[in-house]
């Protein structure tokens, strides 16, 4: 039991850029695509295990530009992918992005609301049912 919880746990990153891709107009190729949350979980700046690590390496594959924001865990995550743009709110992460990929649920993004119409199209894929669904936003949600 505990080694099938953890391939499905494994394949989650693949499902949430499964979801974006199935909802972003045209492939996210040179489109700015927001990360939300890198820690492995809320509370600390440890990145072992993030799911983080394989969403920005999906994204990376598929040749988006990708702005990451964490409250704690940048530096972390710097050294690993050191070409990322990191941001110091999710405001800025944001900001013309074609999609926004919620990883960690910190409270400065389980918060998030009117945040999401900066966006280009407000398309978000939440990793932690952390958001609230609204009229206005493409909402998909899935849990790890």
């Amino acid at each position: 039991m505990l080694d099938a919880a953890t391939a499905v746990n494994d394949r989650q990153p693949t499902r949430l850029l499964s979801l974006m891709d199935d909802h972003v107009d045209v492939d996210v190729a040179a489109k700015r695509v927001a990360v939300l949350g890198l820690a492995f979980k809320l509370g600390t700046d440890d990145i072992r295990n993030s799911r983080a690590i394989p969403v920005i390496e999906g994204l990376q594959a598929r040749g988006a530009e990708i702005v990451a924001y964490d409250p704690v865990a940048i530096e972390n995550m710097r050294e690993r992918f050191p070409d990322v743009e990191y941001v110091d709110t999710p405001d800025a992460a944001l900001s013309e992005a074609a999609a926004a990929l919620v990883v960690t649920d910190w409270e400065a993004i389980t918060g998030l609301d009117e945040e999401f119409n900066a966006m280009r199209t407000p398309v978000v894929v939440d990793g932690r049912r952390a958001i609230d669904r609204r009229d206005g936003i493409v909402y998909e949600g899935l849990t790890w």
